[in-house]
């Protein structure tokens, strides 16, 4: 992986970000998770991208892996408010 003080003009981030929102636009993809991959916003990827390169050289993953639940957690939510909103 790309320290970020090995790019300091973040493409190697910036690449990340565009495979992530491209896997993510991907017509199987949508149509294997629907509602759920409707429910990312673009600051959602973002924040995926910026966890992962804040703690990429991490060895305590404890950090990582609860901001990462946070970030579910909020995914989540939104999703159920979504089908509340459609059922």
């Amino acid at each position: 992986m790309v320290d970020v003080t090995n790019d300091p003009e973040r493409h190697g981030r910036e690449g990340a970000l565009a495979a992530l929102k491209e896997a993510a636009q991907d017509p199987a993809m949508q149509k294997q998770h629907g509602p759920a991959a409707e429910s990312f916003e673009p600051e959602d990827y973002e924040h995926l991208i910026a966890l992962a390169w804040r703690y990429q050289f991490d060895d305590d993953r404890s950090k990582f892996k609860r901001e990462l639940r946070e970030l579910q957690e909020h995914v989540s939510n939104r999703i159920l408010a979504r089908l509340e909103l459609n059922g």
